[in-house]
């Protein structure tokens, strides 16, 4: 068993079925989980038996824990959509790729045409979560009724896609969270957890260093502010939805508005129902473009002593005045094995000292 991972047919225990030789997990902002489930096979009776598995089969449910500290933690749960076979003519190395999803992907099957009835982006979105089996956690800024008689909530694509649509226009986040024991799934819909205290602490140097390997960089060609009117045609009056900065909480002293001289500004047009709305498009796009600086870090959970997750906050030590401080976690690739959980993390930022 990989350093303590445990593979879970439909989240519970089962010793009869194998455990993979290797593991690999990618969790990231604004897409599915995806897991990889590495079988080193051979034949037996004249036949690959381990292809035949049903609880490695389409759609089979599959949870990964990892040991996470002195506790444990889901890093997803879901089903079984693909496998790949590679085979070793003559002798050992044949290898049988497991590879699954988040529970999102079963609300990605169907592709819908839908008028919804007076309803806002939250309730339409807790409404699909629910269906799905997961618990909503949705926190949306905007509170506009989207009423048939003027701009109604139109869907014509899958009720992930809508999802995400709706999150993205509210400048929020799309992910999951865990139980680590029954594995039952939270589904957060709201803005990037910037105020959390940071759930771990890099260090690029000295005595507490705990990174292989890091790469910072930054991008500053990025909209700042956002000019945004519209006509409202049932009220026959003008709407101002434009924002000079982000709304969202520097992780730094200076954000990229203070930073740069010359200006940057996008023009949205967009159909909305009052001014509240459409300045909440404007955050929106420009929380979006804010995080101008993102680090790149390998580390590995028998050194830091816990597992990195998305969308976390954490703090990074040893990167000079400028860059060290708390970024948010917008990617990890995990890779477990026998030797050990190693993890490629991508941090991203929205400010620097």
């Amino acid at each position: 068993m990989p350093q303590g991972c445990e593979v879970l047919p439909n989240a519970a225990p089962d010793p009869s079925l194998a455990q993979p030789a290797r593991v690999e997990v990618t969790e990231a902002i604004g897409a599915s989980t995806i897991f990889s489930l590495f079988y080193d096979f051979h034949i037996e009776d004249g036949d690959l038996a381990l292809l035949k598995e049903a609880r490695l089969g389409p759609e089979a449910n599959i949870a990964v824990r990892v040991p996470d500290g002195d506790a444990a933690a889901v890093l997803v749960r879901g089903p079984v959509t693909r496998q790949r076979i590679s085979v070793i003519t003559g002798g050992e190395g044949s290898v049988l790729e497991v590879i699954g999803a988040d529970v999102t992907v079963e609300l990605a099957r169907e592709h819908k045409v839908h008028v919804w009835p007076s309803t806002t982006d939250a309730a339409a979105i807790t409404e699909l979560l629910s269906s799905a089996g997961l618990v909503p956690q949705v926190d949306l800024p905007s509170t506009v009724v989207h009423v048939e008689t003027k701009n109604s909530l139109v869907q014509r694509e899958p009720d992930l896609h809508l999802i995400r649509r709706l999150a993205r226009r509210n400048g929020c986040w799309l992910w999951l969270e865990y139980d680590p024991v029954a594995a039952v799934a939270t589904a957060h819909v709201e803005r990037p957890p910037v105020s959390q205290s940071p759930a771990a602490k890099f260090y690029l140097a000295g005595d507490q260093r705990n990174i292989d390997q890091a790469v910072i960089e930054w991008d500053v060609e990025r909209v700042v502010a956002s000019d945004a009117g519209n006509r409202d045609v049932f009220g026959a009056s003008d709407m101002d939805g434009s924002v000079d900065r982000s709304p969202l909480t520097g992780l730094a002293d200076r954000a990229l508005a203070d930073i740069v001289g010359k200006p940057r500004k996008a023009r949205l047009s967009v159909p909305v129902d009052d001014a509240g709305d459409l300045m909440v498009r404007s955050e929106a796009a420009l929380i979006e473009e804010g995080w101008f600086v993102r680090a790149t870090l390998s580390v590995r959970a028998r050194v830091l002593k816990q597992v990195v997750r998305a969308p976390s906050v954490v703090e990074l030590h040893g990167a000079g005045t400028r860059h060290s401080g708390k970024y948010v976690v917008s990617r990890v690739v995990h890779r477990i094995d026998d030797a050990d959980h190693w993890m490629d993390v991508t941090l991203v930022r929205n400010g620097w000292n």
